[in-house]
Order: structure tokens, then C-alpha cells, then sequence
């Protein structure tokens, strides 16, 4: 069968009209579909990496403000304390007896070391080292990709 432009025409054998050859030749394959498929697959799986990667960045910095809270402070326990532990219990043996004057020198610095070791561990706990955002959307993904099946 040929139309009155010379194309040729395919008849599909259901009853329905007929159509040319070039405009079936237009329509994308199966193959084609499916590489399109697996294509878009591939970006979204790569997007969805990039947010956890992302994600994870973040927490990591959040970890690392954590740990030089406790570096700070162990840092300046190790400095500090040996000067000002001397004057402190020098001071205090003036009305003292010396070993009264250490035992309360070091029972401060106990303490500030216990308080600055509870801040930076308060710190870590806020730490998430899920990448909830991503797991989130790649549930919608796969959500949306059963809606699209049904």
C-alpha cells in the first residue's frame, strides 16, 4: 500500500488506519528505552552518592569541631596545670598544711578536666554519622519508581 505522497504505509492488522513507515521510524526502540532507562539509573544512583558523600561531610566537620573542643582542652590542661598548680598550692600553704594545699589544687583541676571532657563528649554525641537526607530520597526514588510500574 502507498499514500499519495509516495511513502509507504504499515498496516498494524487491527482495523486502525495505517501509518507511514518515516513516522514509525521516529519512535524510539526498546533498546533505545531501555539504554535511556538504565542511563538515567546510573545519574540517579551517582546524584544520590554525591548527597550521602555530602551528608557525610557535614558530619565529619561537626566530629572535627568535637574533637578540637577536647584537644583544646587537653592541650591547655598540659600547659597550664603544672604553673598554676605550684602557685595555687604555694599560696595555700601559707594557711595550710602543704599536702591539704595539693590535695585541693588537684581536686580543682579534676573537676575542670571532668567538665571540659563532658562538653566535648556532648559534642560527639550530636554526631550523625547516617546520611539520613539521601536514605529519605532514595526511598521516594525507589517510591516513585513502584508507582510508575502500577
Amino acid at each position: 500500500m502507498a499514500s499519495e505522497t509516495g511513502a509507504k504505509t504499515v498496516d498494524s492488522g487491527n482495523g486502525a488506519k495505517p501509518r507511514p513507515a518515516v513516522e514509525r521510524a521516529r519512535e524510539p526502540s526498546i533498546g533505545q528505552l531501555v539504554s535511556d532507562v538504565a542511563a538515567g539509573l546510573s545519574s540517579l544512583v551517582q546524584h544520590e552518592i554525591a548527597l550521602a558523600k555530602a551528608e557525610l561531610r557535614l558530619e565529619a566537620q561537626k566530629a572535627v569541631a568535637g574533637i578540637a573542643g577536647l584537644a583544646v582542652a587537653a592541650a591547655a590542661g598540659l600547659m597550664i596545670v603544672p604553673l598554676l598548680s605550684l602557685a595555687a598550692v604555694y599560696a595555700l600553704s601559707e594557711v595550710m598544711a602543704g599536702y591539704w594545699a595539693a590535695l585541693i589544687v588537684a581536686g580543682v583541676w579534676a573537676l575542670i578536666a571532668g567538665i571540659a571532657g563532658l562538653l566535648g563528649a556532648l559534642r560527639l554525641r550530636r554526631v550523625n554519622p547516617v546520611p539520613t537526607q539521601a536514605i529519605e530520597a532514595v526511598k521516594e526514588d525507589v517510591r516513585w519508581v513502584r508507582d510508575r510500574k502500577s
